[in-house]
């Protein structure tokens, strides 16, 4: 499946569990204070970019930061849950562990949980269905995806682990993708 389209891609602000390591999956952790000013900083360096719409994970961390890019472009946030971190099963809610890398490599699938290879798939066909949209779509999701998507294409410069409300710009090529950071 190619990407035809330049595209954003936003991780969102950070979270209390973020900042703590605690493993968040698919609960619905909130954007702390540095979070919520991580997103406004987010917005205002996206504001003159050509963003013609925007995807989101409907997880409340990746939805207020969208929203908050959302306000400067005038746009409608669209949700797709299947651009929802991975479920990380009966470790959600725990300190991260030495089972997180073995997850990351495919090596372990948590109990309850979602193997990497699911979560994928899931990913990259949501993400693929986001960029169909047309050029210039703005995904807003979580850190996991990014490491997903990173399985498919190699990622010039690597940018994973990607750093909280750091927004890019990706220029597909096949089996490369070229980021450019926006703002820093």
């Amino acid at each position: 499946m190619d990407f035809e389209h330049p595209f954003y891609f936003l991780r969102h602000g950070e979270t209390e569990w973020n900042r703590t390591r605690r493993t968040q999956g698919q609960l619905d952790s909130q954007l702390n204070d540095t979070g919520r000013e991580q997103a406004k900083q987010a917005a205002e360096h996206l504001k003159d970019a050509a963003i013609a719409r925007i995807v989101s994970s409907p997880l409340s961390r990746a939805r207020h930061t969208a929203e908050a890019v959302a306000a400067h472009h005038g746009l409608e946030v669209q949700f797709d849950n299947d651009l929802m971190e991975c479920h990380l099963g009966d470790h959600q809610g725990e300190p991260h562990g030495p089972w997180l890398a073995r997850y990351w490599t495919g090596e372990y699938d948590p109990p309850n949980g979602e193997p990497f290879s699911e979560f994928c798939a899931r990913v990259w066909t949501a993400m693929a269905r986001a960029v169909a949209l047309g050029p210039d779509t703005l995904i807003v999701a979580h850190g996991g995806l990014w490491k997903a998507a990173s399985e498919y294409v190699v990622m010039e410069p690597n940018l994973i682990p990607l750093p909280n409300a750091m927004p890019i710009h990706v220029s597909p090529e096949k089996g490369v993708w070229s980021q450019r950071v926006i703002g820093r």
